[in-house]
């Protein structure tokens, strides 16, 4: 049996796909977001309430006021709105920029078509970046708690993880994101009812804390510096460490313990190979390490446990840092051999390892926030006997 034809675009009637048309054969040009962002929970205020603001019942606007905006050196344009709400511009971020993903025309035919390849390829593309995007937001959120522990000398409950399919993505950093309902996006439902996107008559007020806008600034600026590396592997270790405190603290223990070990034996890997490279460098500038050894050097015979040992030996990393990575070594065999959770101090101590080794080799300064709310509620003794 034949396969139905693909889809089909002529060259000469390019501008039949990038404007609006009645032809319900012509699937149009289509384009992913310049912008995506989030809004934070738990809620914040950005500097200013806007129940101290006047008219504040008949001005929503007012939660979209701009209170914080930068141009990152990495190309990113940031704005931060009162209600928490933070936005990316992307256009110009050339690890996840914008893509367009060509249009078609159907087929005249009674048996259906097939999606031609550069369609699907840059929709997959597309999904691509938007997992970067999401990687980097997160990687924000770790900055945020960074940067109110180190201005305010103050610990406060992170950010909730965002991901690809759940960010708020608009066409230009002018639009305000819409107040969609959405039953599977929490971060919309808490959205629409913090707001009070409802009216006045429906108002019942939430508290939120209020983050000041040199601790929002402060964090932009320890995003770019780990933006401006352009590096992708660097954005998701640093996401897995603010992945596995969050997952910490739902005591998702066997997961954060996974996460945070990634973190630890990726940075491991970085030190290792960074020392063999300066290694074949300092030998009289001649190269005595080839491919074939660096290869071998890199391969399974120097597993995460030999590296750390010769890391050690070396003096690259401390002796803090050794036991520290150790603890995380063992506790995530545990877990992945006997399916034993790790303890909530060795996670604890997993995450201070990461954190020491980009503070101190790659000068990334994060310290995300290892307070959690609990999960069983307590009543004094003598109110559950009185139930009998």
């Amino acid at each position: 049996m034949d396969k139905p034809p693909y889809g089909y675009r002529d060259p000469k009637k390019a501008a039949l796909f990038s404007q609006p048309s009645d032809d319900p054969s012509i699937v149009p040009d289509r384009i992913s977001p310049k912008v995506e962002g989030y809004f934070r929970i738990p809620a914040i205020w950005i500097e200013q309430s806007v129940e101290h603001l006047s008219g504040r019942f008949e001005r929503l606007t007012a939660h979209h006021d701009t209170i914080v905006q930068m141009n990152l050196s990495c190309g990113i344009e940031v704005r931060a709105l009162r209600d928490g709400t933070f936005l990316f511009d992307f256009s110009k971020f050339s690890l996840a920029p914008t893509v367009i993903i060509p249009g078609y025309q159907i087929p005249s035919s009674s048996i259906g078509h097939r999606i031609p390849p550069e369609h699907t390829k840059n929709e997959e593309l597309a999904e691509t970046y938007a997992l970067i995007r999401s990687q980097i937001l997160n990687v924000h959120q770790a900055c945020l708690t960074t940067a109110e522990s180190v201005l305010k000398r103050r610990s406060a409950t992170m950010g909730f993880p965002v991901t690809s399919w759940n960010t708020n993505k608009l066409i230009s950093l002018d639009d305000i994101p819409q107040y969609f309902n959405d039953s599977e996006d929490v971060h919309s439902i808490a959205r629409n009812f913090l707001n009070n996107r409802l009216g006045p008559h429906n108002f019942s007020e939430v508290p939120r804390r209020i983050l000041e806008k040199d601790v929002v600034e402060k964090s932009l600026l320890l995003l770019d510096n780990i933006l401006s590396k352009m590096d992708i592997k660097l954005i998701r270790i640093v996401e897995s460490i603010y992945l596995s405190e969050s997952r910490r603290s739902e005591r998702r223990l066997g997961e954060a313990i996974m996460l945070a070990w990634n973190s630890c034996e990726q940075l491991i890997s970085i030190l290792w190979k960074n020392y063999l490279r300066s290694a074949d460098d300092r030998e009289n500038n001649k190269h005595v390490i080839n491919k074939e050894r660096f290869k071998k050097l890199v391969g399974r015979d120097y597993t995460a446990s030999v590296r750390i040992e010769f890391l050690h030996l070396l003096g690259i990393i401390d002796k803090d840092q050794y036991r520290k990575i150790e603890i995380a070594r063992k506790a995530r065999n545990k877990w992945a051999h006997e399916m034993k959770d790790a303890k909530d101090s060795e996670i604890h101590i997993s995450i201070r390892a990461a954190e020491s080794i980009l503070l101190t080799h790659l000068h990334i300064h994060i310290f995300v926030n290892t307070s959690h709310r609990g999960g069983v509620a307590q009543w004094p003794v003598w109110m559950m006997n009185q139930q009998g």
